[in-house]
């Protein structure tokens, strides 16, 4: 069963994808474009990692949306049971 802050995080994952893909910024150019080390990136993207608020903070510089537009829940992920 996952936990609340396992859904928070799921659901920062999918949100960096969505916005990636809408502003059509691939998410293998992010790490760089947001200066995090590469292999955290993917740690966090995997749930191996947590995100801190500074590492959120640069991914949300680099898609160009304020950081709380990362864990705002979507009308898709409402419907979301994970």
């Amino acid at each position: 069963m996952a936990t609340g802050s396992d859904s928070l995080q799921r659901r920062v994952v999918r949100r960096i994808r969505e916005i990636s893909k809408t502003k059509k910024i691939p998410v293998t150019h992010l790490p760089d474009r947001a200066g995090v080390a590469r292999s955290h990136f993917w740690d966090v993207l995997a749930v191996r990692k947590s995100p801190t608020l500074a590492w959120l903070a640069k991914v949300a510089a680099a898609l160009e949306v304020d950081p709380g537009e990362l864990v705002v829940k979507t009308r898709a992920s409402r419907t979301d049971r994970s």
